[in-house]
């Protein structure tokens, strides 16, 4: 094994021997492009995000597209997160997404949760109906990690939590990869949270949650807690670069708790920095 690829080996952390557990949705949104392998896990080394390194502050990204300004996203794209006629527009520091909000019927409306159950298409926000009473009795029922669904219904897999299914008569979930019905969420990041992306911000990732939907900003009191590993390495392409904090594979910061929270930020998969919030627990 190399000197490079061990170093990093041993930064990510022995945990990561049976796959990659870093969370990358951030950069798989960004269409970002792996590069290399640690031997014995699935993390790449880093990452090349031309949106990032390369940005256009007179565009606007959104999964893997650049947008002129005026062009409009096609709305069964921004459909799951609650939106439509998202278009891009001139802002200050860059381009950014303008969205109309989508506001559900179902919103604004009481349920009988005991009688009926609400529908969905894949991809959707809103539901496509309902279903209730002696219906409801007749529908097609699926199993998944235990749990009985009826057909229309969200489903959730364990093990990957950035996947839904929707129930329909023929699921099988020994064939979820191949099945139409189920699909992988794409992070909305990009039309909300722009700013924070591509500014220098670092994805902050909460407990079972697929995207981060929130982002940690560089702050003047962030502490660089240096990696105990001897890093004789000095590749711009092997550190992640937060605020005034040039960081190398293994660097972290100084732990901050906030309103219940614990955030744990590092640099384990350049360029971006990432964090893990946490809740504390109540003594």
């Amino acid at each position: 094994m190399n000197r490079l690829v061990g170093f990093v080996l041993i930064a990510v952390s022995v945990s990561l021997a049976f796959g990659c557990r870093v969370p990358i949705k951030h950069y798989n949104t960004m269409k970002c492009t792996p590069v290399g392998g640690n031997v014995g896990t699935d993390c790449p080394i880093s990452f090349n995000c031309p949106s990032i390194t390369q940005h256009d502050n007179s565009k606007c990204y959104f999964n893997g597209k650049t947008y002129e300004l005026s062009e409009q996203i096609p709305n069964e794209q921004v459909a799951p997160f609650c939106s439509a006629l998202c278009y891009c527009r001139s802002a200050s520091p860059f381009a950014q997404f303008r969205c109309t909000h989508v506001d559900c019927a179902e919103f604004f409306q009481s349920f009988d949760y005991d009688n009926c159950i609400r529908t969905y298409k894949p991809k959707s926000c809103c539901s496509s109906g309902k279903v209730c009473g002696k219906e409801k009795k007749k529908l097609a029922k699926c199993f998944l990690d235990g749990d009985e669904y009826l057909a229309g219904q969200k489903m959730h897999p364990s093990g990957n939590k950035c996947l839904t299914c929707i129930c329909h008569e023929n699921f099988n979930e020994t064939n979820i990869s191949s099945d139409p019905n189920c699909y992988e969420s794409v992070c909305g990041f990009e039309l909300f949270y722009a700013k924070q992306a591509y500014k220098g911000g670092a994805p902050v990732y909460y407990e079972d949650h697929c995207c981060p939907w929130e982002w940690r900003m560089p702050k003047d009191t962030d502490k660089l807690v240096k990696s105990t590993q001897k890093n004789e390495i000095n590749d711009p392409t092997l550190q992640c670069q937060y605020g005034k904090l040039t960081m190398n594979v293994g660097d972290s910061l100084m732990p901050e708790v906030a309103d219940g929270f614990t955030y744990k930020c590092s640099c384990l998969i350049p360029p971006l920095m990432q964090c893990v919030k946490t809740k504390n627990s109540k003594e």
